[in-house]
């Protein structure tokens, strides 16, 4: 009779148990908000990521154009106005500042026959061309007898949820931008117009 009464008893409780939570909203509100709140932090942390990530994408084609547009103003660059270039327009990366942005400028110029080869190249925290090398550039700007500045740039972006994705930063970047030299000066063997690199041989000429 004792052990019966306890399982009524325990059943009884058990009802009204479950009668107060059915009727109390805050349980049933709390349950669903544990099980969207992880839906709604990746949502949030990914509208946040994206942003960031299009921001910076615009600051390095403003990088990249930056580096070209200064060095094709230039007739002569010695290697301290060469790092004051870098300098200058790794500004405009900011508020960017949690990685250092890759930065190069390759000055190619255009043989008679249209082979387009680098005439000298620098470059800060990235990889320079070597002399010679040659590079294949869109064919509307591929003038006979002509050179332009090649300037390439890229920045590695670690999302806050970095840790998610593979490898963790992301490279941003990296597609060249070109421009003409402004106040170039003719020299090489086809005396054409060029930016020159103190202490580096004018082309044609790439010996």
């Amino acid at each position: 009779m004792t052990r019966a009464f306890s399982l009524r008893r325990n059943k009884a409780a058990l009802r009204r148990l479950t009668r107060r939570f059915r009727g109390n909203p805050r349980g049933v509100a709390a349950v669903e908000f544990a099980m969207i709140l992880p839906a709604m932090l990746a949502i949030y942390f990914g509208i946040v990521e994206t942003g960031q990530g299009v921001m910076i994408d615009r600051k390095v084609t403003q990088l990249t154009r930056s580096l070209a547009d200064l060095t094709a103003q230039s007739t002569t660059i010695s290697n301290t106005e060469m790092s004051n270039i870098f300098d200058a327009a790794q500004t405009v990366m900011m508020p960017y500042t949690s990685a250092n942005p890759k930065m190069s400028v390759h000055h190619i110029v255009v043989d008679g026959a249209g082979v387009a080869k680098v005439c000298w190249s620098e470059q800060r925290n990235s990889t320079k061309f070597a002399r010679g090398t040659t590079v294949t550039i869109p064919a509307d700007i591929r003038l006979p007898n002509s050179s332009l500045i090649m300037a390439q740039a890229s920045y590695d972006f670690t999302p806050v949820v970095g840790w998610l994705i593979k490898g963790g930063a992301i490279s941003i970047g990296g597609d060249p931008i070109y421009m003409r030299p402004r106040l170039g000066k003719a020299g090489g063997t086809a005396s054409i117009e060029q930016v020159e690199r103190s202490g580096v041989a004018m082309c044609p000429g790439f010996g």
